[in-house]
């Protein structure tokens, strides 16, 4: 295998520019980059075979013209297993303004293995604000179902999910959240919160692992036609025992579908097991890239841990709180550290996020990680801009998904306050502080979403529709080439990954082809992914 992709229009996150240039693929690498030495000769389209080496042209040679060429997306947050069921038809979608119409919705969800899944409401959107009860699931849902919450941190079981699950309010699973009780006659509500629902998630996931293997291949497929050639799996828990990290289902789904995946499971107080998969699971494909940890929750639960009083609180001095002990968070980071694995922590609250920091600061002085490895703070949503320097580490990487800007913008004021919600999202203030930025979509918390969209909703803040018409706080809108870097090299990074994510010699020939140069369009819903590449053969 070796050949030439010419363009001009390259998108070189190292360079951080976007001009013509021939990139030179052999034996599966980019072998090498040629483009003009100089300004002028990059903008100047009047010659575009100058950029071709003599040596180079009996190579075959795809000219792609004005089409724009870039490095694979990499997704750096997703779950991977969840993501896959959705892709497969068997977890549908749900949402709506009251309980009732989500139920309804329900007995419409495919029956698949006895059970009704579905995934999309939020307690926090439902009027009045307010969680979800059995009985009402019942009246239209007398087969077991179980609904996720959007964020994944909470479920939603039948009176026949229950039973089948054995559960009663003696026998619930003690786990960080909660089995909520009703008040009037002291059984379950069937709304379970954080740690405890994602126990009871994976009992009911676990039934589908054989169809998954063939999900995760469709949806690596799906991937792959939005120009994404990594992502980063991560842990969908940090408590429960079975934290939705699979790699002997990966391994076997990746045998037939090639996707770059990196893989980080619950970092636990028992290291050893944590080690064994290290070490097995270092290859080019599939790797484990680290550790994860959960510091607090979400906002629309209330379990996300801020430094002052929620504005509608569920009790006096409802500040949420740390999922698990913040002395072994703090321990958790230090031995990661010194275990030479990248960790990735989900702060979502100012107060999550500043302790956070603050242990990863004291981490690297004291353990700093090899060369290329990056720790990871996740989502930085309510930010407390006093906080902000913290951000500037050398061997940190901040992740964030701009698709999370538009869920819920027009409730942000009562779900955190108004002043808190006036500096969520920073994503401009990040970089000016030095900080390293990198992108993701946490699905299936946010379905569907593509790199293209991802990139529209950083660069202008707003939805496809021009939502809110100013932009949700426009003087944090980043340029095309800041976020494009977050999406290829920044994501790379957040992997702890240096043999992807760039165009530079020795990289992997993991390459995505759009039909328009993003420069020249307007509306970039017209731009299609035309070609991705995977080791250097097109896979899309």
């Amino acid at each position: 295998m070796h050949y030439l992709l010419k363009t001009q229009a390259l998108y070189n996150p190292t360079k951080r520019t976007i001009g013509p240039a021939l990139v030179e693929i052999r034996d599966q690498r980019i072998a090498a980059v040629y483009e003009p030495d100089n300004q002028e000769a990059m903008e100047s389209h009047a010659n575009p075979e100058f950029i071709v080496p003599e040596a180079l042209k009996h190579l075959p040679l795809k000219d792609l013209g004005q089409q724009m060429l870039l490095p694979g997306f990499i997704d750096a947050h997703v779950h991977f297993y969840p993501s896959s069921l959705i892709q497969a038809g068997i977890l549908g979608q749900v949402g709506g303004a009251t309980p009732e119409i989500v139920a309804r919705q329900a007995q419409d969800l495919p029956l698949r293995q006895g059970w009704r899944l579905g995934i999309g409401w939020y307690a926090s959107e439902f009027q009045p604000s307010q969680q979800p009860h059995r009985r009402m699931l019942d009246r239209y849902c007398s087969e077991p179902t179980m609904l996720l919450s959007g964020d994944a941190h909470s479920i939603w079981l039948n009176t026949a999910a229950l039973e089948a699950l054995g559960l009663n309010p003696d026998n619930v699973v003690t786990l960080s959240g909660q089995a909520l009780v009703d008040e009037a006659d002291g059984q379950l509500t069937g709304t379970f919160l954080e740690a405890a629902a994602v126990y009871y998630q994976t009992e009911v996931f676990r039934r589908f692992h054989e169809e998954a293997v063939l999900a995760m291949q469709d949806f690596s497929r799906h991937l792959h036609a939005m120009g994404v050639t990594a992502v980063g799996d991560v842990a969908i828990t940090g408590e429960s025992p079975d934290d939705m990290v699979y790699p002997e289902l990966y391994e076997r789904a990746l045998a037939q579908v090639p996707l770059r995946l990196s893989f980080f499971p619950a970092m636990r107080s028992n290291r050893e097991p944590l080690r064994q998969l290290y070490q097995r699971y270092r290859g080019p494909w599939l790797q484990m890239g680290g550790v994860k940890q959960f510091f607090d929750g979400v906002t629309s639960s209330h379990t996300a841990y801020l430094k002052s009083e929620y504005p509608e609180p569920y009790y006096p001095g409802d500040v949420g709180g740390p999922l698990i002990p913040i002395e072994t968070q703090h321990d958790f980071i230090l031995a990661a550290s010194q275990e030479d694995w990248p960790m990735r922590i989900h702060a979502i609250g100012d107060r999550a996020i500043e302790l956070t920091l603050t242990y990863y600061k004291e981490a690297l002085a004291k353990f700093p990680l090899s060369l290329g490895k990056f720790h990871t703070i996740e989502h930085l949503e309510v930010m407390d801009w006093d906080d902000l320097d913290l951000v500037a580490q050398e061997q940190l990487v901040v992740s964030v998904q701009p698709s999370h800007l538009m869920v819920g913008y027009d409730s942000l004021d009562e779900e955190v306050g108004p002043e808190r919600a006036k500096h969520m999202f920073p994503f401009k203030e990040f970089l000016k502080q030095g900080a390293t930025l990198a992108f993701g979509t946490d699905t299936p918390v946010v379905v569907n979403v593509t790199p293209l969209e991802s990139l529209h909703y950083a660069v202008h803040r707003q939805t496809w529709d021009g939502l809110p018409p100013q932009g949700l706080m426009p003087e944090q809108r980043l340029t095309l080439e800041e976020s494009l870097y977050a999406h290829t090299l920044g994501a790379a990074k957040a992997l702890s990954r240096t043999d992807i994510g760039g165009v530079e010699a020795g990289m992997w020939a993991d390459l995505v082809v759009l039909s328009h140069d993003l420069r020249s369009v307007k509306d970039w819903r017209q731009v299609k992914v035309t070609a991705t590449y995977l080791a250097g053969q097109q896979v899309y």
